[in-house]
């Protein structure tokens, strides 16, 4: 599904990139604007202990802009951005240490937790513009910042310990089943930032001498880690944005 839709956003841009040509009609200087739309992230791991799913997010917020020249702007963006993911792991038998040769088969390990986490993020992009009066695109390209205002998570873990099988546990272990309730916000997890980089593709229709239509189709890829406990694993954020907006441009 999302590889669809980012299909067709492409070929939307690159449909009124079709109709546009090279006009002389001078662009006001400074335009603010209005966006929003839907993320999709794609969480990338060195580990294979875990299993890893993405939920989609969002972003809706402002920009503010100047035209250096017909072609080439500076932007900068405040966003709010949600992301949200899953990591499972689930382990039947185990060890009560690495040295241990013997397995407890009727043990197991379960873990199974959902992160909801809310940024601002404040992209710094430079777009190439292309068109005519009426249909462009923008090849845009820059840096982000987020910064974490909250992380909320729900889920559990839990290892059960059998009567028998667990024997060789005991004392260090009570046998039956420990369990671990993750509800409403963390602390000391979720690391308080990130940054990274940003590579787009926009289109534009103008609806009138002031204001226009913009789609965009984004990459996005992070690279400080997600967690900020350095005993969870290592993950950095990619994720896939397609928003939609209004530009309006000042006319003085």
């Amino acid at each position: 599904m999302l590889k669809k839709t980012l299909l067709i956003s492409i070929i939307i841009l690159f449909g009124f990139g079709a109709f546009a040509q090279n006009a002389e009609t001078p662009r006001p200087a400074w335009y603010i604007g209005f966006t929003g739309g839907a993320a999709f992230g794609d969480i990338a791991n060195t580990s294979f202990a875990y299993k890893l799913s993405d939920s989609p997010g969002m972003q809706i917020g402002g920009i503010f802009g100047y035209n250096l020249t017909r072609n080439l702007s500076i932007q900068v963006e405040a966003v709010f951005e949600r992301r949200t993911f899953r990591m499972e792991r689930y382990i039947n038998g185990f060890r009560l240490n690495d040295t241990s040769n013997y397995v407890c088969w009727d043990c197991f390990y379960g873990f199974d937790v959902t992160y909801s986490s809310d940024y601002l993020s404040l992209p710094i992009l430079l777009n190439y513009y292309r068109g005519n009066d009426r249909f462009g695109i923008h090849i845009q390209g820059g840096i982000y910042y987020s910064l974490l205002l909250v992380n909320n998570y729900d889920g559990y873990e839990a290892f059960y310990f059998d009567p028998v099988g667990a024997n060789s546990f005991i004392p260090t272990y009570e046998p039956g089943t420990y369990r671990a309730i993750f509800s409403g916000p963390s602390t000391n997890l979720i690391n308080t930032y990130d940054i990274g980089a940003i590579i787009g593709l926009a289109g534009k229709y103008k609806l009138s001498p002031t204001i226009d239509l913009m789609l965009e189709t984004r990459l996005t890829l992070g690279y400080a880690g997600i967690f900020e406990n350095p005993q969870m694993i290592l993950l950095n954020y990619k994720g896939y944005v397609v928003r939609a907006g209004f530009i309006y441009f000042f006319q003085f």
